[in-house]
């Protein structure tokens, strides 16, 4: 009872307090657990989303380069066809759109990536003058089009080997280059490298693009790396672009622990700054000239950026420079050892004053879109744009010489023994890839599906596989199970994936599925070469030049022609037949011509002709005749009677073999009058073209129009003209063809009407 008196008795109205006090806590609870599971269910709406995004960019990258492989892969196979110059420019625009629209896929799988963190950074050694060449041929191709030049102002002094991620910095230089070239109708963009040191192992690589172009207002600045964002949308409307290129720039440098910023004012043109930590591997500089102190030099430039940019690089390499501001000049060039000439400066006066100083090493500057002529002659010929790693190359005396088509020097290497099995569900990536392997001469056989593929390595070993990865039925990765599991003869057998799905991790997946490689669709001729000679055996890989290295040359090194050397110099097939037909057809006018001049003793032309003799035999792989032609040219310089008309008719007997070693490789054309007389309305008209062809020091056309010219009848003098101007034509002595124009002009009236 007194335990009970103790106990004190809770009112009513506490005990109401108390219940509400607990069912505001329940409530609360109540949405805690309820938040809580609105949370969760968001996480997984938001991984959801994110999963179908991914397996969006995965399918849509697929359906777009599935297409895009026929569309492109079938255009490059169009370009090895004989084709009209229209004709070849609509392919090269349909080649040219397809890898456009790839960019943007590739700029959205890229973002994709990086926004979900799945972007790698791949760190590996590197040579940054490589990486600056690729970028460099890589934007030439946009800007030829263009009345824009790409200056490369590079620092000499850049260490030679590099560790970083070099695939990463090729990508953000091809992005803003190719956004300064977009934005730019006129004048220059320059990609300038350089470093600073941090410490002894490591740099600061300065990476930086300045354009011409249309310049950027202050009040897009800031949002100018943000995603999606095109500035001045209005002005820009018919420049292509997803708006994503600076943005995965600058995320890239984040993860590169980089930056990249910008300066512009508005209408003049802007400059787009990166700088990237780098660990230096190999502290050499890369570009080392030797003697430079000795090295004086002149330069015929007609293009002032390339002007300003020559001088500037020759005051990095301390070589001793002086640019020359018309052809009028050309004496102060006498002394010098070297003298650079732009195609545009190229007259008659500058051929003839190389050809009198035969001592002097000349260099033609041609832009990167100019195909090269063998009437050049004892000229070496460099495409833009011209900067301090192939000056080096020239002050060097190394072999220098123009990039030759693509379609020519990719394939570099055959495999007539190999045995390639290609499986692919789709009948015309089939024959693209078929067709894009061609040329390698390997034995390819096809399979149109996964269950054909397994029947035929079943009755025959292969080499190597290539696999496309998606297919109905049995796909690649369950051909590729069924292939390493029942069939022992294949454990090692390289099976390389073509696929459409280039997105992050599929590399890694291929791999573990037993695949030992992939190629990403459309297939880039450069990728697929690469992979074949990593896994072909290497018994089976032949190194050539080009086809006619492999089929025409082995026969005529037989007799005493280095063709393998020759094509090395000269860097294409066709350029080294025209230059071998107009050796052949020269041999015994030079012949007689040297052997006058000996017999007259005029030692000073003697000299330049056999000077002449040594380099274009060199040229042609000659190379015992022009050792020899060398021989004689330091004894004309030193004026030695004796040597001189005691080795002469050597060196000619030896010259004069080549006649009939050529001879059957260019039967003599048989002469045929034509049925048609030549009235004077026609020849006036063959003139007028002829004159146009020799101001432009077109040799093709002058040929072609001397063809034409001979399908016609001539009578009298007119006849004795056409011979004259024919052989004038073919020795591209283009003064001489004037003076015979004008003769033959004089006479028209009289002759013809």
């Amino acid at each position: 009872m007194n335990a009970a008196k103790k106990i004190r008795l809770v009112e009513e109205e506490e005990l109401k307090r108390a219940g509400e006090f607990l069912y505001k806590i329940s409530n609360i609870l109540s949405n805690m657990a309820y938040n809580r599971y609105q949370v969760l269910q968001a996480n997984k709406e938001i991984e959801r989303a994110a999963q179908m995004k991914s397996d969006f960019l995965a399918n849509m990258s697929h359906e777009i380069r599935t297409p895009m492989n026929a569309v492109i892969g079938m255009a490059q196979m169009a370009l090895r066809e004989e084709l009209s110059p229209n004709a070849r420019t609509y392919i090269n625009q349909i080649i040219s759109s397809g890898k456009t629209l790839l960019t943007i896929i590739n700029d959205v799988l890229d973002f994709s990536k990086i926004e979900s963190g799945k972007m790698d950074i791949e760190e590996a050694e590197y040579e940054p003058m490589s990486v600056i060449n690729d970028v460099s041929n890589m934007i030439m191709t946009r800007v030829m089009d263009k009345d824009v030049e790409l200056i490369l102002d590079i620092a000499p002094d850049l260490p030679r080997k590099l560790y970083g991620d070099s695939n990463r910095i090729k990508q953000i230089m091809i992005n803003i280059a190719n956004n300064a070239v977009k934005f730019t109708k006129k004048g220059q963009v320059v990609l300038k490298v350089g470093f600073e040191c941090i410490e002894e192992e490591e740099i600061l690589l300065l990476i930086s693009v300045s354009d011409t172009g249309i310049g950027i207002k202050k009040e897009d600045m800031e949002r100018l790396f943000e995603s999606f964002q095109q500035v001045d949308s209005k002005r820009n409307r018919n420049i292509e672009g997803t708006g994503l290129g600076l943005a995965i720039c600058k995320k890239l440098l984040e993860l590169m622990n980089g930056k990249i910023w910008v300066e512009s004012e508005y209408g003049k043109g802007s400059t787009f700054s990166v700088c990237i930590p780098q660990k230096v591997l190999d502290t050499r500089p890369s570009v080392i000239i030797r003697d430079n102190e000795m090295i004086l030099a002149t330069g015929l430039i007609k293009n002032v950026f390339v002007k300003q940019q020559m001088e500037k690089d020759m005051k990095k390499l301390r070589i001793h420079y002086q640019a020359l501001d018309t052809e009028e000049y050309l004496d102060k060039a006498a002394g010098a050892q070297f003298l650079f000439v732009e195609k545009a400066l190229y007259t008659e006066k500058v051929r003839h004053f190389i050809e009198i100083h035969p001592d002097l090493d000349a260099v033609m500057l041609i832009d990167f879109s100019d195909s090269v002529r063998s009437d050049y002659g004892n000229l070496i010929v460099i495409k833009k744009p011209l900067y301090v790693l192939n000056l080096a190359g020239i002050f060097n005396h190394e072999d220098i010489s123009v990039n030759a088509d693509i379609s020519e020097s990719a394939f570099d290497f055959t495999a007539p023994e190999a045995q390639i099995l290609i499986v692919d569900d789709n009948p015309v990536n089939l024959t693209v890839t078929e067709g894009l392997l061609k040329p390698l001469e390997m034995k390819i056989d096809t399979a149109a599906g996964g269950e054909e593929a397994v029947e035929m390595i079943s009755k025959k070993k292969y080499d190597l596989i290539f696999m496309d990865h998606m297919m109905p039925e049995l796909d690649g990765v369950e051909t590729t199970h069924i292939i390493r599991r029942f069939h022992k003869a294949y454990d090692s057998v390289p099976i390389i994936a073509l696929t459409a799905n280039a997105v992050d991790g599929v590399k890694e997946m291929f791999l573990n599925e037993g695949m030992n490689d992939f190629v990403a669709k459309p297939i880039e001729m450069s990728r697929i070469l690469a992979k074949l000679q990593k896994w072909l055996p290497q018994e089976k890989i032949y190194k050539v030049r080009n086809k006619m290295a492999q089929e025409e040359t082995t026969k005529m090194k037989m007799e005493g022609l280095n063709t393998g050397r020759a094509l090395q110099f000269l860097g294409s097939e066709k350029l080294y037949w025209s230059v071998l037909k107009d050796y052949y057809h020269m041999i015994d006018k030079k012949a007689d011509l040297i052997k006058t001049l000996e017999e007259k003793e005029e030692w000073k032309r003697y000299t330049i002709e056999v000077h002449a003799l040594k380099s274009i035999s060199k040229q042609i792989g000659a190379e015992e005749l022009s050792k020899l032609a060398a021989e004689m040219e330091q004894a004309g310089n030193r004026g030695d009677a004796g040597v001189i008309h005691r080795r002469t008719d050597d060196m000619l007997a030896f010259y004069r073999s080549y006649r009939e070693i050529l001879r059957p490789y260019f039967p003599e054309e048989k002469e045929s009058a034509g049925e048609k007389k030549m009235d004077a309305e026609v020849l006036r008209t063959f003139f007028a073209e002829m004159r146009n062809a020799m101001d432009e020091l077109d040799m093709d056309s002058m040929d072609e129009l001397v063809k034409k010219m001979k399908a016609y009848r001539y009578e009298g003098i007119q006849e004795e003209y056409f011979k004259e101007l024919r052989q004038a034509a073919e020795e591209f002595e283009v003064d001489v063809c004037e003076k015979i124009l004008e003769k033959w002009e004089q006479e028209i009236d009289g002759i013809l009407d």
